[in-house]
């Protein structure tokens, strides 16, 4: 008799089961469907607001524009002309002397990168840095020479750092 009780309880109760499983997967359809409905109004109004339109267009022209300058130090005005370096000598003339002035930030901040040659009232400042980083090798080179009309009294030719600069001060006799 309670075998009996058992079959008739599940018999009556199986649609109740299948009820609830049905309302429990209604009622998952309708919440996925309403988050994504949410979601998507959100996404859609946040689309159509100007404000966001206008940031998203400002970002975009500030990539571009961030671009185009790399392009530009890259290859400058003409694509086809090599872009010419910074000043890295400089002669200048003072009463009773020369002074070369030569920068050291672009090549190392040591004056042991600069080699000074004075020739036959030629003077030549040379110098080289490598500079290598993860994948890349630079190498950075140049060489100026001057000439100079004055009789130059190359023993008592000077060379002296002074922060960034190096100076090489070569006297002349008039």
């Amino acid at each position: 008799m309670i075998e009996d009780e058992k079959r008739e309880y599940r018999y009556e109760h199986r649609g109740e089961h299948w009820l609830r499983t049905l309302g429990i997967i209604l009622a998952t359809l309708i919440g996925a469907f309403l988050a994504f409905y949410v979601v998507s109004d959100i996404r859609f109004n946040r689309m159509m607001d100007p404000v966001y339109q206008m940031r998203k267009m400002e970002k975009m022209m500030q990539r571009e524009e961030k671009s185009l300058m790399r392009l530009d130090d890259r290859f400058g005005e003409n694509p086809f002309e090599p872009k010419l370096a910074p000043m890295l000598v400089n002669l200048v003339k003072e009463p009773g002397e020369y002074k070369v002035i030569v920068d050291l930030k672009p090549i190392g901040g040591s004056e042991k990168n600069v080699n000074v040659k004075l020739e036959d009232n030629v003077v030549t400042v040379s110098g080289e840095v490598e500079r290598k980083e993860r994948n890349r090798e630079d190498i950075t080179s140049f060489s100026q020479s001057y000439y100079l009309d004055e009789k130059l009294d190359a023993d008592r030719m000077t060379k002296e750092r002074k922060g960034n600069k190096y100076v090489i001060t070569i006297p002349y006799v008039d």
